[in-house]
């Protein structure tokens, strides 16, 4: 059972919640969808609204349903979790049905303008956001030589800004 958490009761530590502990990005419907695992992301404000920003490879196959979908949930669990989340990040979606190999069990939201999200029923804490902005990261882009190291291969992310439409909690 999910609750409202208003954003100023909100208390996580977003440095250890998206960099140590990770979180599930998924985008699309009950139809078709599709989750990874992730550990880059940020939190704050922009263009006066409460934002969340992911960072999404073009080779993964969540990016084709983050592009072609309005809305995204990214979804935190309880440590007990951490090896199904890895497990989404070690396969891919094309080839492997997450769901049935996870045990994890879908939960859908619907976005403020009546679009269907995917969450899951073991997430301890649900982002439900609206794409603001899609950038793609380029190499021209970095100032600090060191940043290429993580794309020796040509993969870049594509940046997702998405405003925080609700935060849910399950209780």
């Amino acid at each position: 059972m999910y609750v409202d958490v208003p954003i100023e009761l909100l208390q996580m530590n977003p440095f250890t919640a998206i960099g140590t502990d990770g979180f599930l990005i998924t985008a699309g419907t009950s139809e078709k969808y599709n989750t990874m695992i992730a550990s880059w992301g940020s939190m704050g404000v922009l263009w006066g609204r409460n934002i969340l920003t992911l960072y999404v490879r073009q080779s993964r196959y969540t990016h084709q349903f983050l592009e072609q979908n309005e809305g995204f949930t990214v979804s935190f669990f309880p440590p007990e979790m951490k090896e199904r989340l890895l497990w989404c990040g070690r396969h891919s979606g094309r080839d492997h049905d997450k769901i049935a190999e996870t045990g994890l069990k879908i939960s859908c939201l619907r976005g403020p303008n009546g679009d269907e999200r995917v969450t899951f029923k073991q997430a301890s804490l649900v982002f439900s956001c609206t794409k603001a902005a899609v950038l793609p990261l380029v190499k021209e882009s970095f100032l600090l030589p060191e940043i290429e190291s993580f794309y020796q291969d040509g993969d870049f992310h594509t940046i997702y800004i998405g405003f925080i439409d609700s935060i849910l909690s399950n209780q």
